[in-house]
């Protein structure tokens, strides 16, 4: 069985032979030119990123929409303008489909591209002042990254991926019904032709989201990454999922960058007996970050030995 294989028999339920790991490398992703930069930058959104740290990702600083009241006036940018470059050409042609899978990518998705187009604060309070034009905004997003979503289709990409933090460390920066009555719609929009086309969505959402871990699940998401271990109960995202959805990373990044090697291990092991059992597990950190080198060996030679069906619980 390839690992690529083995890959998709985990994510769908069917019989893996082995946890899969992170650093397999099955997946090449790819994202169209003109969505996001590392760097000081103004998107077509009007939005205004800087970076504030060298080691992370820009931040939105300049937010186009003062108030929903000009909604009107606003202009969504044409999703047809972000650009597959020659670049992007070459590298799908290298590309063994017989071993690799493909994912058309896309920052900033539909919570994350909202609030940046308001602010965080005046985002929050429209939810309350004007739900109306709220859902008229996220509906327009929504259109934007159906028409992205199509261009990758087109390509033939085997799954798309895309960022959606919607948690804070201890609950979601929403309330579930919230959740539900803004963004589930137009998530089912979004998702119905990667459904129908049985492409593989793998959903981006930090923080502790196991309130709506189900809600995912019945949309059609297939990989929920990176299940971050101290925001959430990872038996219960577990109990929730199982058979639905894949859960990706959940090993947790706080030991990994101050534990010791046999601490990482121990931990490894507890994680893969919570969320391994019966597939449905891809193993990996909760974050990405620059790992103390021992660790994250630590990390991938455990989740090597000790993921191979059937599972040796302790």
């Amino acid at each position: 069985m390839s690992a690529k294989e083995n890959f998709l028999r985990a994510i769908y339920f069917d019989g893996p032979r082995y946890v899969p790991r992170g650093n397999e490398s099955i997946a090449v992703q790819f994202e169209f030119e003109g969505n996001f930069k590392m760097g000081n930058w103004t998107d077509a959104w009007g939005v205004g990123w800087k970076i504030t740290r060298s080691d992370m990702v820009p931040f939105p600083k300049k937010s186009p929409l003062s108030s929903l009241e000009c909604l009107d006036e606003y202009i969504i940018p044409d999703p047809d303008r972000l650009k597959f470059s020659e670049e992007h050409a070459k590298l799908l042609t290298k590309i063994d489909r017989n071993n690799n899978l493909i994912f058309g990518a896309l920052t900033y998705f539909m919570f994350e591209r909202a609030w940046a187009l308001l602010g965080m604060e005046k985002f929050m309070q429209t939810l309350f002042t004007h739900p109306k034009e709220l859902k008229r905004l996220l509906s327009e997003i929504a259109d934007f990254d159906i028409c992205v979503f199509k261009r990758y289709l087109e390509i033939g990409v085997d799954g798309i991926g895309f960022s959606e933090d919607l948690g804070h460390q201890r609950g979601l920066m929403i309330s579930p019904q919230s959740f539900r009555e803004f963004f589930v719609p137009q998530y089912s929009r979004c998702f119905e032709s990667l459904v129908r086309e049985d492409k593989i969505i793998e959903f981006h959402s930090c923080g502790c989201i196991q309130d709506v871990v189900e809600d995912l699940a019945n949309l059609g998401v297939t990989i929920l990454n990176p299940v971050q271990a101290r925001a959430n109960d990872l038996a219960l995202i577990k109990d929730k999922c199982e058979g639905k959805m894949a859960l990706k990373g959940a090993v947790d990044s706080h030991l990994l960058m101050t534990g010791t090697t046999d601490e990482v291990r121990g931990e490894v092991k507890r994680v893969m007996n919570i969320l391994a059992p019966n597939g449905g597990y891809v193993a990996g950190p909760d974050q990405g970050m620059p790992y103390p080198e021992d660790n994250i060996e630590a990390l991938w030679m455990t989740a090597r030995s000790y993921g191979v069906y059937p599972l040796k619980t302790m």
